[in-house]
């Protein structure tokens, strides 16, 4: 009989929820227990999927029979909450940011290291469909010579800041003690797929971020400009305020330009290349439709565990995110750019 890993849930809000479900769908998987200091949550976590659960975080990281916890609580908690993890033995999957600075990051890879641990992030956006087939098209080298990349994330909702297990009663992303904002919620899906796309270095970034419509306290629109050694350039950009959104996609090369249409995820559903043939305009659409949220990241977890792989994202990638993700802060509170060494 295969063996089967046994995982808990530490925060079981909107999101922990989703990890819940996507956890007992995976073969190999066994979701064991999960955790929170809300008792409806707790009832709530129960009656879906018959675990057990715990009201404080403390009592899960002290459960014997798991292995591995995820941390799907609000983005101020991550690094507090991994730190305990990995001081009680625990392997992690954490939802993303990581942590909200690149100091925090490294402490927590240091201190699972130091202890023989592995951690990974949820990334769960490397298994979109958009981006699986940007990524295809750049491997078979349709396009050309790519020498600009624009990533965006434009919406209008006033669901985006009451996403989460308490609605708009507390819409924590749009708050800073929270760790809320759209480049903490955003930036680290645009800049990990960006930078597996592009194998040159970032060198330069000019960023800016501002709160517009939704909240004074953090960002509810950023953008950043990047440089690359090889002379590619990027924008990656997300905001709650368009109203018309825009491409979600849009690469320019020598041979050919692709395009993903804009709004949130169940609108990007077509994908259009336009190429000359010997002179004559082509131009080819993919049928990229896919659900809010991909769910590839366990199967691809749970293969890797099973066969003594790699984890699906390594700390190396994770580090790398989050300096740059740094970089735009930078660069947007001072209003300049930001060199990268």
């Amino acid at each position: 009989m295969a063996k089967l890993f046994s995982l808990g849930v530490l925060g079981v809000g909107r999101m922990g929820m989703e990890h819940c479900r996507q956890i007992l769908e995976t073969p190999g998987l066994r979701l064991a227990a999960a955790s929170s200091r809300a008792e409806q949550r707790v009832r709530e976590a129960e009656k879906q999927f018959g675990i057990r659960c715990y009201r404080r975080h403390e009592d899960l990281l002290r459960d014997p029979q798991l292995q591995w916890v995820v941390i799907a609580t609000t983005s101020d908690q991550h690094a507090r909450w991994a730190l305990e993890a990995i001081a009680c033995g625990k392997e992690l999957i954490i939802e993303k940011p990581v942590a909200l600075s690149y100091r925090e990051t490294e402490e927590i890879f240091s201190a699972a290291e130091k202890r023989g641990l592995r951690v990974t992030v949820y990334q769960s956006r490397r298994w979109d469909r958009d981006f699986e087939l940007v990524r295809e098209l750049l491997r078979e080298g349709l396009l050309g010579e790519v020498y600009r990349i624009e990533s965006r994330r434009t919406s209008y909702s006033a669901g985006w800041g009451g996403w989460g297990a308490q609605g708009m009663e507390n819409p924590w992303r749009l708050k800073k003690s929270y760790g809320g904002g759209m480049l903490n919620d955003w930036a680290p899906h645009l800049v990990d797929q960006l930078l597996l796309l592009v194998p040159s270095r970032p060198v330069g970034v000019f960023a800016w971020a501002e709160g517009r419509l939704w909240t004074r306290e953090v960002d509810d629109h950023f953008w950043a400009e990047i440089r690359f050694a090889d002379g590619l350039s990027a924008r990656v950009e997300a905001s709650n305020n368009h109203r018309l959104p825009l491409p979600r996609w849009c690469l320019v090369g020598s041979a050919g330009t692709l395009q993903v249409g804009g709004g949130g995820s169940d609108s990007w559903n077509e994908g259009v290349l336009r190429r000359e043939f010997h002179g004559i305009p082509e131009q080819t659409r993919f049928d990229i439709s896919q659900s809010e949220l991909a769910s590839g990241f366990y199967p691809c977890l749970a293969e890797a565990l099973a066969e003594g792989r790699p984890l699906p994202v390594q700390p190396g990638e994770v580090l790398a995110v989050m300096e740059l993700i740094e970089a735009i802060k930078a660069s947007a509170a001072a209003g300049k750019e930001v060199t990268l060494t």
